[in-house]
């Protein structure tokens, strides 16, 4: 039996996945003893090679090999001072330390018997060093069958250097299964600084990295909502392609709550199902809260695609009692709804829509549509098309909307859009050009309006807006590339009175580069403003010539209003005749370290700044040897003023530092603080944080420690301070959600 088949090497690979491929810790960086390191290389030729300095040779076939033994095979090797073969058998044994070696493992052993023809065997007191992962462990028994199952008894591992176990792993016994691809322990117990800090009398694990069932990692915490908090993942690999993970979660303050996801995958389907609920809130009267949230993409046949998603929460402070990111705790509403979407080969498009919404913080709801309280679409049906050639450039085309609006105690009904148009366009290289004409019908048939109010109001409106723009290059002096590239749009839309029709999804949007160039100032289609306007802009590029990286981008554009426009909305000033405030952006790679980033509203007379941000960023490395520095600064004018600044860095070999305050220059409020120090060793890590935030209203403030230690190679126990640093994208302009 070839030695290649040497389930000794599956056992070391599935001790491999065990401490740490499962964990999807750091690896550790703490240097091992490398027994092998003054061995040669080991052959790779597929034949059984046997070397020594003696040979005797006896009845029967027994050989008694001494001295510098070796026996190998395709890379990997038994290397001992004496062995015991038998040919007739084709049986290695010996009584004397024996080391196992290939190129990513290494296993010293007293005493082996192993049995070449069924690739199983036996080794005792082993020792071994897993390079993969810079770890290293004892084993008092080893054991292997060629039908893949290996026991190992006596287990211990850590990823310390020899002379340290800050940490350590002991199993009483772990048994692999190749054939399955699973593994499991028994008495597992892991211990920090000699102090056991968790145990698990039988767990299962996979060895093979694919999917199976079995307990994940659980996660433990401390939150002042909660208290105590520790989540235990059950994992139910159901099929190939779906998988079921139930999330049992005790929380001291609050009770026992039960989650769970379903996710699947298909050839035209994928769809992810998460829910959670807690059957008495021990702090809220008892209260049963819970949280579902439905995902769904997909093909019907070729041409129709489909979408669902479904959010609800039992109330409004469910996410901040729980927790679940910033982008849930920070939403306006939950979505509900379904979209159905045939795409022809040719340019027609038919969209099927059904929506809802769960409103979650009416001032966010305010500021992101323009209502506090969405309607329903029951159903919303477009239809956009375009004739398949055109004629000198031009093609023919239609958009029409149906769409049922619905909201209790309010106005409701249905609303029509029919808009026929003509486009032309014309790109060449230097200089790009189009225009559209169109008309746009709408009516409405209505309920609940109000006495004296059309319930069947009517709009016509005639639309013109035409775009042309040139591109410049030029080589600098340094051989980089400079771009100048001037663009004016026109919109023309006369006047029609529309206080009548209905708000049914109608906002206004902030005023930012997009707005430049919209052929409506108004989100939707129940407000659409009268124009006639010249927008001009320019943006020039610096892109250097060896790297093709953009160094800096900076863009100035502005609005010249021919005459005012009169649709309003209410709540909502009407720009005046003249030119609008400008907009502003500039884009500056400093370094390959260093950027900066800035946007700015201000008037045309450049005497007022209307908002503004502006950003500072560095970066030198990745992870935690990397330092970070952010220094950010937000102004709205009546509105908000910030500064956020923030920075993670290494202060020693073993320390880092992180810390961030957002501050309100408005208020002089502190809106957000944390600091947190964390200390490093090759195998493991702690960091202790400090968080201080703003959770709704004024002065209602909610204080944090979170402490994380992380055994590197094995898995990490808490919440770090890395998710509390800002994301790269911080410095763009956001709205504060309490107003500061």
């Amino acid at each position: 039996m070839p030695l290649s088949k040497s389930r000794l090497l599956r056992a070391c690979a599935a001790l491999t996945v065990l401490y740490g491929a499962i964990a999807q810790a750091e690896p550790a960086s703490c240097p091992q003893i490398d027994f092998t390191r003054e061995l040669p290389p080991i052959p790779s030729d597929p034949k059984l090679v046997l070397s020594a300095d003696q040979a005797d040779l006896s009845e029967g076939g027994l050989s008694s090999l001494r001295g510098s033994v070796r026996v190998s095979q395709n890379g990997r090797e038994f290397a001992a001072e004496q062995v015991n073969y038998s040919e007739a058998e084709q049986r290695i044994r010996t009584d004397s330390q024996t080391l196992f070696r290939d190129a990513n493992y290494a296993i010293r052993s007293s005493k082996t018997d192993y049995d070449l023809n069924l690739g199983s065997g036996v080794f005792l007191d082993n020792s071994f060093t897993l390079r993969s992962i810079g770890g290293r462990g004892e084993a008092d028994r080893i054991a292997i069958r060629d039908s893949g199952e290996a026991r190992l008894d006596g287990v211990r591992f850590t990823t310390c250097a020899p002379g340290n176990e800050a940490w350590t792993l002991s199993a009483s016994t772990i048994k692999f299964d190749e054939d399955s691809g699973r593994g499991e322990a028994t008495n597992a117990l892991l211990r920090f600084q000699h102090v056991p800090i968790f145990y698990l009398p039988w767990f299962q694990f996979p060895i093979d990295g694919l999917r199976h069932s079995g307990f994940l990692f659980p996660i433990v915490g401390n939150n002042q909502n909660t208290g105590f908090d520790i989540r235990w993942p059950v994992y139910l690999n159901l099929g190939p392609n779906y998988d079921v993970t139930l999330i049992p979660r005790y929380l001291s303050e609050r009770g026992t709550q039960i989650g769970g996801q379903f996710r699947y995958l298909m050839t035209h389907q994928n769809g992810d199902l998460f829910g959670e609920f807690l059957p008495s809130d021990d702090r809220l009267d008892n209260r049963s809260r819970s949280y579902i949230d439905f995902q769904h993409v997909g093909t019907l046949g070729s041409r129709v695609g489909v979408e669902a998603k479904y959010g609800r929460v039992s109330d409004r402070n469910y996410f901040t009692t729980f927790g679940g990111g910033v982008d849930l705790t920070s939403t306006p509403f939950l979505e509900r709804g379904a979209r159905l979407t045939y795409q022809a080969p040719t340019s027609f498009r038919v969209e099927a829509l059904v929506q809802d919404y769960q409103t979650l913080s009416q001032v966010q709801a305010a500021s992101a549509l323009g209502v506090v309280d969405p309607y329903q679409r029951l159903p919303q049906i477009r239809v956009d098309a375009a004739s398949k050639n055109s004629l000198l450039g031009a093609r023919a085309g239609f958009f029409g909307e149906f769409t049922n609006f619905a909201r209790s105690d309010s106005v409701e009904g249905q609303r029509m859009i029919a808009q026929p148009y003509i486009r032309w366009e014309q790109d060449q290289l230097f200089w790009y050009a189009n225009a559209q004409a169109d008309l746009s019908y709408t009516a409405y048939n209505l309920t609940n309006v109000a006495p004296g109010v059309s319930d069947a109001p009517r709009r016509t409106l005639p639309q013109f807006s035409a775009e042309s723009g040139l591109r410049f290059e030029r080589l600098t002096g340094g051989g980089d590339l400079q771009t100048l590239e001037p663009r004016l749009f026109y919109l023309y839309t006369p006047f029609r009175e529309q206080d009548e029709l209905p708000l049914f999804d109608s906002g206004l949007p902030d005023f930012d580069f997009p707005q430049l160039f919209a052929r409506n100032r108004y989100s939707g289609y129940d407000r659409i403003s009268d124009a006639n306007q010249l927008t001009s802009a320019i943006t020039s590029r610096f892109i250097e010539a060896d790297s093709g990286i953009t160094r800096l981008s900076a863009t100035l554009g502005q609005i010249y209003y021919f005459r005012g426009p009169r649709v309003d909305l209410p709540g909502f000033a009407t720009p005046s005749e003249g030119s609008s405030n400008f907009l502003g952006n500039l884009d500056y790679a400093l370094s390959t370290r260093w950027s900066a980033l800035a946007t700015t509203e201000v008037s045309s007379s450049f005497d007022k700044v209307v908002r503004s941000s502006i950003a500072l960023r560095y970066r030198d490395g990745a992870g935690d040897d990397g330092r970070r520095f952010d220094l950010a600064y937000r102004y709205r004018r009546a509105l908000l003023e910030q500064a956020d600044a923030s920075f993670s860095s290494p202060v020693t070999e073993a320390w880092r530092l992180a810390a961030r305050l957002r501050y309100s220059l408005r208020d002089s409020t502190t809106l957000e603080s944390f600091a947190g120090l964390e200390y490093s060793t090759c195998c493991w890590a702690v960091s202790g944080t400090y968080r201080r935030y703003l959770v709704g209203g004024i002065d209602r403030f909610n204080n944090g420690f979170y402490v994380q230690l992380e055994l590197k190679g094995l898995s990490k126990i808490g919440n770090g301070f890395e998710r509390l640093l800002p994301s790269d994208d911080f410095a763009v302009d956001k709205r504060s959600t309490n107003g500061r």
